[in-house]
């Protein structure tokens, strides 16, 4: 029988075991830094989605703006860390999620003025980029 012997560079040994002790605090500052990203790019997007292209003046009480947000870094059920953006809930009888897919869509006499699609789209990158500037320096990688 044949015998096998493979041995790891020690220091490769030594920057995983360290790098895998910081990951508890480094995940949700990643994930915290990619959600400011996406944030501040669809806040943008939805100021000037907002009462353009209108046959009337503008009614926008500046609610749906407000409303958009960034949920904390949770874990969920799957052990899976997450970061939300979107909308507050509960606007009285007509909820802000409600609204921004009217915006998004549009509907009969309103024609639609995309924000979201464009959000995921222009700030894909930015987002995963801020994200790795943030572990590479948490977990001090080259």
């Amino acid at each position: 029988m044949a015998k096998v012997t493979i041995k790891m560079p020690t220091a490769l040994m030594d920057q995983l075991a360290k790098a895998s002790e910081k990951t508890e605090t480094a995940i949700p500052k990643a994930l915290e830094a990619g959600g400011k990203v996406v944030f501040e790019k669809m806040q943008a997007n939805l100021r000037s989605a907002i009462g353009r292209n209108t046959k009337h003046k503008s009614r926008s009480t500046g609610k749906l703006l407000s409303a958009l947000g960034v949920s904390p870094v949770k874990v969920n059920d799957g052990g899976v860390y997450d970061v939300k953006v979107g909308f507050d809930e509960n606007r009285g009888n007509v909820s802000n999620a409600m609204l921004a897919n009217l915006l998004e869509y549009g509907k009969h006499g309103q024609p639609p003025k995309p924000f979201l699609k464009q959000t995921k789209s222009s700030s894909r990158n930015p987002c995963i980029e801020a994200m790795k500037s943030v572990l590479k320096e948490e977990l001090d990688l080259p």
